[in-house]
This record gives C-alpha cells, structure tokens and sequence, in this order.
C-alpha cells in the first residue's frame, strides 16, 4: 500500500494539488479491524491492507480520490448533526460525494438511489437517511446480511469522525490557498469555497490564531509524505511549543453563562496538542493565575468589580507570551502597548454589539471576533 499510495501521491502533486495537500495533512495507517477500505478522521487515513490488497489500482485511486473530496469537505472535523448515527453520517457524506464528483470505479450512493434531491447538503442528507432507518434502528432485514455488512461497512467509515476547529482550518487554508482544482469541477470548487464564508464560530478563528502564532519544532518521519516528493523523502510532523496566555474578564458585567463556555473551550484546547495552557482571571487586576494541564470541571470566579485591560497586556509582555487571548465584553479603557511586545492578541467579545462598539480600538493591537454561544 505504500508504493501505491506514493506513486498516487506523486501524479497528484501536479495533477490534483487540493486532493495531494489535504491527504499530506493525514499520517497513512493500517487497520484490519475494519470493514471498509479506507477511512479517514483524527488526522489519520487508515487502509485495510486485506480489502487494498485486492483492488485495482485504478479502483484504489478512485477510493483515495472520494476519501480527498470527503475531508475537502470537511465532514471528518465538524459538528455532527443532533440524534444521528455513524452510518446516517457516512452515508449522508457520501451522497454529497456521488452528487458532486463520479468515481465509475469505486462504488458511491447518489441522492437518487433513496429517493432524495440533488444539490442538497450533508446535514440534509445525513437526516433524510437516519429517518428512512427508522431512527438509526434501521430498516434491514437482520437476517439480510448483505445489507448488514453494507450498514457495519457504513458505520466503520465515520468511527474517527470527531469536531476538530483545528483541522477544518488547515483543510480551509488548502481550499483557500488552491489556484488549480485539477479534476474538480468549478462549480465543486465553488462548493468548497462557499464552506469558507459560513458564519464565523470563534473557536475557529481561536484555532486559526493559535496556528498563526504557534513555535513549532519539526521532526522527520516516514509515516507521512513529503510535500514534494511524496515517500521518496521524509515528510515531517510538528511537535507544539507555545506560550500562549489566556485572559478572562471575570468583570460584574461579564455573564456566567459566557464565562462557563468559555472555560469549555478552554478545555478543548488539550485536544490541538498543548500539554498545558496558562489562564489568568482579571477585573481592575489579576485575580487568579492558573496553569491547567487537565481538564478542568469547576472554575473558582474571582474579582466582579471593574475592568483594566492593562495588567492582562504587561503580565503578557513581562512573561514573554506568543499570544494572549482576552475574552472580555469591551467596557474599560484602552490599553497601552508597551515596547517590544511580541504577543499577538485575539480580543474575543462576548458579542456584536460589544465588538461593534470596541472593535476600532482593539483592532489596533489584534484581531477580533465574537463568540458564539451554541
């Protein structure tokens, strides 16, 4: 599977650069355990070397080529829809797939094979199939185990599916970076690039500002391609090493609800690789200095009095942070940037009107956003 996948790789470099540059972000693994021959998820393409083994490889390229333009999508890495099952995801995903992009050798649904429409999208699909399965208990016969293997083979494919803000930016900076589509149609590229303009989530704008800052070390390893040459070199993966500061207004005029989800999203910064995080809480002053290295389930609120964004801005600078991150509602003076700060900021409002109202004074020193409760 190697040598194949390589050789893949190779014609792709110049042929299909989207599909190349979105499978290099994957380390390629072996997974016998399951039903169908590739998957992908986790930042992992997995192959199963038995059912590889006996396709063509005019078959095997068609099954790599769905597997591209399904993470191009980005199903792998975004929110699941509510009450469906693994099976009604894969299967919702490959009907988007089979809609848009015809593989004659690898076997894909299309939306006409279950009486759906055309040009819809994934979540639409992925509902309409879980309510004809009767709500994930499925319509099959048990004692049809053809059918049976085909909802197991389904199920297998969406196993690593999980939401991944910081993927799904590296998967948007490929759309966002592609001059050729190679043999993805313009209106399939149009698709991909309307997936850029969706209302922004401030978790992935925190996911693209810890990429811009991060300091990164590299190392060597054979179980990635290299961007060039494919296996012929040594790709390389990194390994995170950044200080990044994140501030809290704990301010009377900051609500709890937004101070409970965005300790949340704190917590999910451990899954894009930092070992530990730094979180100070701020009113007039620094009230709590934590450096949180697990998940955290009850977070003691300090301060409620007013707001100074200055002690935030030199605890930063004084500590030498690559980035800080203030949440906050945009109600104290502006700060003063002391010399030779190296930080970037990310000033996160807790909503529009607040970032509306502050946004030309803070994007003197940083980018914005809002956050957007679920």
């Amino acid at each position: 599977m190697q040598e194949r996948y390589s050789h893949i790789l190779e014609q792709w470099f110049i042929m299909e650069p989207p599909l190349f540059a979105v499978l290099c972000i994957h380390e390629l693994a072996p997974n016998t355990q399951m039903s169908c021959p590739l998957r992908s998820g986790r930042k992992r393409l997995e192959y199963n070397p038995d059912i590889v083994n006996e396709m063509s490889d005019e078959a095997l390229e068609e099954a790599l080529r769905a597997e591209a333009v399904r993470l191009l999508l980005k199903h792998p890495y975004e929110r699941r829809p509510d009450g469906c099952s693994q099976r009604a995801m894969a299967l919702g995903s490959n009907l988007v797939i089979g809609d848009n992009y015809s593989h004659p050798r690898f076997r894909i649904e299309t939306p006409e094979e279950f009486g759906l429409k055309k040009g819809m999208n994934y979540e639409y699909y992925t509902r309409k199939v879980e309510e004809q399965s009767g709500g994930g208990k499925g319509n099959e016969s048990e004692s049809d185990s053809k059918a049976g293997r085909a909802s197991e083979k389904l199920a297998d494919l969406a196993e690593l599916w999980d939401e991944d803000d910081l993927t799904v930016q590296m998967i948007n900076e490929v759309i966002n970076t592609t001059k050729s589509w190679g043999s993805i149609s313009g209106d399939f590229a149009e698709l991909l690039k309307s997936t850029l303009k969706a209302k922004i989530n401030w978790r992935n704008v925190f996911a693209g500002f810890r990429a811009s800052i991060i300091s990164s070390k590299r190392k060597l390893t054979r179980m990635k391609p290299n961007r060039r040459t494919g296996f012929q070199n040594m790709g390389s993966i990194r390994r995170f090493d950044t200080k990044l500061l994140v501030a809290v207004d704990v301010s009377g005029s900051i609500s709890t609800e937004s101070l409970r989800y965005f300790y949340g999203v704190i917590n999910s910064a451990f899954k894009y690789g930092f070992e530990s995080i730094d979180v100070i809480q701020f009113d007039c002053g620094i009230k709590l200095v934590q450096n949180l290295s697990k998940v955290v389930r009850e977070v003691p609120v300090l301060g409620r009095g007013g707001t100074s964004f200055q002690e935030p801005i030199d605890y930063a600078h004084e500590n030498g942070y690559d980035g800080l991150l203030m949440l906050t509602d945009g109600y104290a003076p502006e700060p003063q940037i002391p010399d030779g700060f190296k930080a970037g900021i990310l000033w996160v409002c807790e909503n529009e009107a607040c970032l509306n109202h502050h946004r030309r004074w803070m994007e003197k020193s940083g980018r914005t956003c809002v956050m957007q409760l679920d």
